[in-house]
C-alpha cells in the first residue's frame, strides 16, 4: 500500500500547506503505538510501532474512527451544535476579547484531544478572528499557528497570553512565535515526519508557545520568560529560540547537546535561584514586601489556616505597613513595596522614577495589583486570574459561579445575593473621570473596559451593621474603610456619601462557612448535581431555552422553581430545576427537556 502523504506535513516554515489530499485522515490522530508501550516520563509517548507493524494494522483497520454508540442522546447532539454558537469562556484574555466555542473530537488520541487535560475549551478561531487582539501585543492568529499554518479550531490558555505579554513588555521588542496551538491530528503528523513517535506536547493543550527575539539566545529568552512569568514554568532552550508554556511547575530541558546541553542546564538553574522562593501555597512569602530579606513583614507573615483568614491577614498587614493610609504612593521609602506588588502580584516590573512620578501613579491605579499581590502571597496559586484590573478577575470568579466550577474557590454574585464573610472581596463601580460607568454584576464581562474597584473584607460587625474593608491605591495608599450592611448582613449597594454602587461579592469558597453568616436565599440551593451533571444541564438549558421556546415563559419558570432572576446559564437554575424535578417524580437531572417542558406546562397554565 502507498504510505499516506501526511509524512511531507511538516512544521517548516517553508514548507508548503498540504493539499486536500496530503490533510491527515481521521485515523492519523489516534493511538499509532501499544497501549503497553506508553511510557510515563516527562510526557513522551513511548516506542512507536515499525513502519511494517504500522502499514500492517492499517491495513487490519486497527487505526479505523471510533464508532460511538448510536443510543447517545439526541439532546446531546442538539446541545453540542447550538453550544457552539454562543460564548463560553472558562478565563479571561487580557484584552477582554470573549471567542465562540467551537465542536471537534476530544476524545484521547482524537484530532483535538487535550493530553494535559486542562479542560480549556476549543475556540472558533478561524480567519474572520484571528486578526482581533487576545493582548496589547499578541492576536488570535498568532496563538493559533503552528508551522506557518493556522488552525481553525483551537485552544488558547488565557495564561499563556498573559506570560507572553508580559514577557513583550518586559523586553520592549516584538516577541515572534513560530509555534502556537497544534492538534493532536497535526502533531501526530509532524513527529511521524521526522520519524519519531509523537509526545504529549503542551502545544495541544493550548499552554505554550516556541518564540524567538531579534538578537536574543535561546537561553536569554528563557530567562526573560521565568523573570516576566514566575517560577513555575516550562522551558525549552533553543540556540536562538526557546520553547516556553505554563504548567503550573518548574521544567526544563536543552535542545543542544553535550557540553552545550549542560551549560544551558546549569545556567537556566542559577537564574532561576536568584529569583528568590516563591510563595508557599499555605503561608505567605519569606520575602518582605519589597523583597527585603529580613525581620518579618509587619504584624508577622501569616501562617496556615483557612484561605480566607489567610486573605484578609496580607491585607491587614499591609494597612499596617502603610499606616492606614497615613503613607502614600509617591514617598521612596514606599518604593519598593510597590515594586514588589507589582513583580509578584502581575508579574510587570516598573522603574523607581515611575512610581515616584504623580503623573505616571495618575494614569496607573494599582488597586487590582495590590489585590493580586495579596492573593500570591495567601498561596491562591492558579486559582486567581491575576491582572491589573479587577473586572477581569471579577468576570472569571462569575464564570466559575454560573458554571458551577468548584474547583475553583472564587466565585462572584450579585450584591444583593449574597452575604460577606472576613476573605471576601466586595466590589464597587468607579469613577474613572467621567461620573460612575454604571457596570452591574450582568454586565462586567461584556467586554467593555469598566473602571472598577475591590476591597478585601477583614471584619465585619452584623450588630452594628458594618463591616471593614482594605483596599490598595484608595487615598493612594492603602487603607480601611467602613461599609454599612442591612440586617441580614448585605451590603447596601448605594451608601451614604458614595457615588458609585456596589454591584458584586467576590466570594471565596474555603470550606469553613462562618457560623454567624450564610449565603442567602434561593441563589445557592442544596446542590443535586455533580460537576458534570451541572456542565451538562447548562449546556443543554442554553440550547433547550431556545429550541421549545421556554426562554419566552422564563419568570415563570424561575418564580415556579424558586429561583427568582436565574437563567439558563446559572448553576442555582439548574438546580432549582433539579429539585423541583424530584419533586415531580421525574430525573433530577437539572434539565428542562421535553418531558420536564410539558409537567412545567401543565403547572404554569393553571
Amino acid at each position: 500500500m502507498n504510505r499516506p502523504q501526511t509524512w511531507d506535513w511538516t512544521e517548516s516554515l517553508t514548507a508548503d500547506p498540504p493539499s486536500a489530499e496530503q490533510q491527515a485522515p481521521a485515523w492519523a490522530a489516534q493511538d499509532v503505538f501499544r497501549t503497553s508501550e506508553q511510557g510515563g516520563g516527562d510526557g513522551e509517548s513511548g516506542p512507536e510501532l515499525s513502519l511494517a507493524e504500522f502499514a500492517a494494522e492499517t491495513r487490519g483497520g486497527s487505526f479505523t474512527p471510533e464508532v460511538f454508540e448510536e443510543a447517545e442522546s439526541g439532546e446531546v447532539e442538539l446541545a453540542e451544535w447550538e453550544l457552539a454558537g454562543g460564548p463560553v469562556q472558562d478565563e479571561a484574555f487580557p484584552s477582554g476579547l470573549v471567542l465562540s466555542p467551537a465542536a471537534g473530537a476530544t476524545g484521547e488520541k482524537e484530532e483535538h484531544w487535550d493530553p494535559y487535560l486542562t479542560g480549556l475549551p476549543l475556540y472558533a478561531t478561524g480567519p474572520t478572528v484571528r486578526s482581533q487582539r487576545l493582548s496589547p501585543n499578541f492576536t488570535v492568529g498568532e496563538l493559533v499557528t503552528s508551522g506557518g499554518q493556522a488552525s481553525d479550531v483551537a485552544r488558547i490558555s488565557p495564561e499563556l497570553v498573559r506570560c507572553l505579554q508580559a514577557l513583550r513588555d518586559r523586553l520592549g521588542r516584538p516577541v515572534t512565535i513560530s509555534s502556537g496551538y497544534r492538534s493532536w491530528a497535526r502533531n501526530v503528523a509532524v513527529y511521524r515526519a521526522r520519524g519519531s513517535g509523537p509526545t504529549r506536547s503542551r502545544h495541544c493543550s493550548g499552554q505554550a508557545a516556541d518564540i524567538s527575539v531579534a538578537g536574543m539566545s535561546g537561553l536569554d529568552l528563557a530567562k526573560a520568560a521565568l523573570d516576566a512569568c514566575g517560577r513555575d514554568i516550562g522551558v525549552g532552550i533553543g540556540a536562538s529560540f526557546a520553547h516556553i508554556d505554563v504548567r503550573g511547575e518548574w521544567a526544563r530541558w536543552p535542545y543542544a547537546s553535550g557540553d552545550a546541553a549542560k551549560r544551558d542546564i546549569v545556567a537556566i538553574d542559577a537564574h532561576r535561584r536568584g529569583l528568590g522562593t516563591a510563595p508557599p501555597s499555605t503561608g505567605g512569602s519569606p520575602l518582605a514586601p519589597g523583597g527585603v530579606v529580613g525581620s518579618p513583614p509587619l504584624g508577622g507573615v501569616p501562617g496556615g489556616g483557612p484561605l480566607r483568614a489567610r486573605i484578609a491577614q496580607f491585607a491587614e498587614q499591609e494597612r499596617t505597613r502603610w499606616g492606614n493610609g497615613t503613607r502614600v504612593e509617591t514617598e521612596p521609602a514606599m518604593t519598593a513595596t510597590l515594586q514588589d506588588y507589582y513583580s509578584t502580584g502581575v508579574r510587570s516590573p516598573v522603574t523607581a522614577s515611575d512610581l515616584q512620578s504623580s503623573s505616571w501613579q495618575a494614569g496607573h491605579p494599582w488597586s487590582a495589583v495590590f489585590i493580586s499581590w495579596v492573593m500570591r502571597q495567601a498561596g491562591v496559586g492558579n486559582a486567581f486570574t491575576y491582572s491589573t484590573a479587577h473586572r477581569v478577575y471579577v468576570s472569571a470568579a462569575k464564570r466559575n459561579a454560573e458554571t458551577g466550577n468548584t474547583a475553583n474557590p472564587f466565585w462572584a454574585y450579585p450584591v444583593e445575593k449574597i452575604v460577606p464573610e472576613v476573605g471576601d472581596l466586595v466590589c464597587a463601580d468607579r469613577d474613572g473621570g467621567g461620573g460612575c460607568g454604571g457596570v452591574t454584576y450582568a454586565t462586567i464581562d461584556n467586554g467593555t473596559a469598566w473602571s472598577t474597584h475591590c476591597d478585601v473584607v477583614t471584619a465585619v460587625d452584623r450588630t452594628g451593621r458594618k463591616l471593614t474593608a482594605v483596599g490598595g491605591n484608595v487615598s493612594q495608599s492603602v487603607k480601611a474603610k467602613t461599609i454599612t450592611i442591612d440586617a441580614q448582613g448585605f451590603v447596601v449597594p448605594q451608601q451614604s456619601g458614595q457615588s458609585c454602587r456596589y454591584f458584586a461579592i467576590l466570594k471565596v469558597r474555603d470550606g469553613t462557612p462562618s457560623a454567624t453568616q450564610q449565603e442567602a436565599g434561593p441563589v445557592a440551593p442544596t446542590p443535586v448535581l455533580d460537576p458534570d451533571a451541572m456542565t451538562r444541564a447548562i449546556r443543554l438549558n442554553t440550547s433547550y431555552a431556545t429550541a421549545l421556546r421556554w426562554s419566552e415563559r422564563l419568570d415563570a419558570i424561575t418564580r415556579l422553581i424558586s429561583s427568582p432572576g436565574a437563567t439558563p446559564a446559572d448553576v442555582t437554575f439548574a438546580n432549582a430545576v433539579a429539585q423541583w424535578q424530584r419533586g415531580r417524580g421525574l430525573t433530577p437531572d437539572g434539565v428542562i427537556g421535553p418531558d420536564t417542558w410539558i409537567e412545567m406546562v401543565k403547572v404554569l397554565n393553571r
